[in-house]
């Protein structure tokens, strides 16, 4: 099977259109068209369905893709390993990261990274507990970093770290003088948190239940960005990481109280990888500086 082929496959497999696809990889649609029919050819079953709402995949295009994703990556880790043996230092590292983490921790630790290795590059996207296992599982991903990250066989926690979780909120709001906070306080005021099933929410609600405290809140919001907005307007208290709103609460725009002792227990931030899978250089470098920030991070907490 051809490699360009699948590799076209796999965008058009991720495109709403053969135009798109295209655009995407700076070629002419009939190129892309005469590498399906290459693919359609070798299998002897059609992959794409053309509509007058663009194309779909038929079901053996959509076990093609699944493959075809694996298959390029794979490729791609073969390739970086060449690249180690010949002593190049390049590569790429795909990361599955938790929203709270990329500031704080994330962002200075690859930066650090590219610096010492200009000729690394990075895929970073966000992503739930549940989302990293499954990218981590499929070779999506390469390096996981996020916060109770489920225990599963396949999936090595490589490195870990705990955090305390402050109550967050306008700087002009009446809560932001206090030394410290309890749980029962927060819960007279309008909150934002993430839905019911991600981990921090649960162990979150576990250690209500245990203070005898029912958190309902007014907002839920998965992104971060939208809860740090809700915040600053005042129309809600957060419950953070200090460091994933550092910059706001050093800007004034928002303040980080802690909460008293055994309030809520230390927030576990897990550093995992497919226990299965080959590192190349670029993976090893990443895990190694990360769970280092990862044991400062303890340190300096």
């Amino acid at each position: 099977m051809h490699w360009r082929a699948l590799r076209y496959f796999d965008v058009v497999a991720h495109s709403h259109s053969l135009r798109e696809a295209a655009g995407r990889l700076h070629i002419a649609p009939t190129a892309i068209s005469r590498q399906i029919d290459l693919l359609e050819h070798q299998l002897g079953a059609p992959l794409l369905e053309r509509g007058p709402g663009g194309i779909r995949l038929t079901a053996a295009g959509e076990l093609l893709a699944v493959q075809a994703r694996r298959t390029l990556r794979d490729l791609e880790r073969v390739q970086e390993h060449i690249a180690d043996l010949k002593g190049l230092r390049t590569g790429r590292v795909s990361l599955r990261v938790a929203e709270g983490v990329v500031a704080g921790l994330l962002a200075p630790t690859l930066a650090e990274l590219s610096e010492r290795h200009p000729r690394l590059c990075f895929d970073i996207q966000i992503a739930s507990a549940g989302e990293i296992v499954e990218a981590l599982r499929r070779g999506d991903a390469d390096i996981g970093l996020t916060f109770f990250m489920p225990r599963h066989d396949d999936i090595q926690p490589f490195a870990s770290g705990s955090l305390e979780h402050h109550a967050v909120m306008s700087s002009s709001h009446p809560l932001a003088g206090a030394g410290e906070l309890r749980l029962a306080q927060l819960a007279e005021y309008p909150l934002a948190l993430p839905a019911e099933h991600y981990g921090a929410r649960q162990a979150l609600d576990e250690a209500a239940r245990h203070r005898g405290v029912t958190l309902t809140p007014t907002f839920h919001a998965a992104s971060l960005e939208t809860q740090k907005a809700l915040a600053m307007a005042g129309a809600a208290l957060l419950i953070l990481p200090p460091m994933a709103v550092a910059r706001e609460c050093r800007d004034g725009q928002l303040a980080s109280v802690p909460l008293a002792p055994g309030e809520l227990p230390r927030t576990r931030l897990d550093l995992c990888l497919h226990r299965h899978r080959q590192r190349s250089f670029a993976t090893e470098a990443c895990l190694g500086l990360l769970a280092s920030a990862l044991q400062g991070m303890g340190e300096r907490d």
